[in-house]
């Protein structure tokens, strides 16, 4: 593969814009469009766009749980009450603990719900 559909395949990664992606790829201005367009039908020019974009998502992606653990650090040691409380709220609704039934919770003693919290807690670590 030649250098310029190298680039092509970079700046396209990028942008998803075939006709800026030539330009820059130092196809000229006047034939970046189809250069463009002529490129994305080549079947090993769009394997190697395939093949970038999975490594970025590969790179970009997080798991559950390491989302699930982050957001326990902020209730735990966040340093604004709201942003702790806020954490805690999406814990409970991803522990399933406000169930479809918001009244069985407000029946709950605040030594019962302090109890819940600790389970719940106890569950993620």
């Amino acid at each position: 593969m030649n250098h310029k559909r190298k680039l092509f395949i970079s700046e396209y990664s990028k942008s998803g814009n075939a006709t800026d992606a030539a330009k820059r790829a130092g196809y000229s201005a006047r034939t970046a469009y189809s250069a463009g367009q002529r490129l994305l039908k080549n079947v090993e020019v769009l394997n190697e766009i395939k093949r970038v974009q999975n490594d970025a998502i590969q790179k970009a992606e997080i798991t559950v749980s390491e989302v699930v653990l982050l957001t326990k650090d902020i209730a735990v040691s966040g340093k604004s009450e709201s942003n702790r409380l806020r954490a805690l709220d999406m814990l409970l609704k991803y522990l399933g603990a406000y169930a479809d039934d918001l009244k069985l919770v407000s029946r709950l003693s605040d030594a019962e719900i302090d109890a819940l919290a600790s389970r719940l807690m106890n569950k993620i670590e």
